[in-house]
């Protein structure tokens, strides 16, 4: 069981999409978008695990916990 549910609205998930199709942020940023991405149970679908987003995004699940903690905490500007 997750602990930490990401739910985006729509503005913060069109400002996701906008930075990763745009692809002109640090890498760091991309990641952390898409993972958050990933992570959004609104957006219907499949119900991403962290194990399953990291080997997508090929990173650690440790880094997508806390990504997804950063967001669910502080926010999604802070993530």
């Amino acid at each position: 069981m997750v602990k930490y549910m990401v739910r985006l609205n729509m503005e913060a998930r069109e400002q996701l999409l906008a930075l990763v199709t745009t692809g002109r942020a640090a890498a760091v940023k991309l990641l952390q978008a898409r993972i958050l991405l990933k992570a959004d149970v609104e957006a219907g679908g499949h119900r991403w695990t962290d194990a399953e987003i990291a080997e997508a995004l090929d990173t650690s699940a440790a880094t997508v916990h806390r990504v997804r903690q950063a967001g669910v905490e502080a926010g999604m500007e802070t993530a």
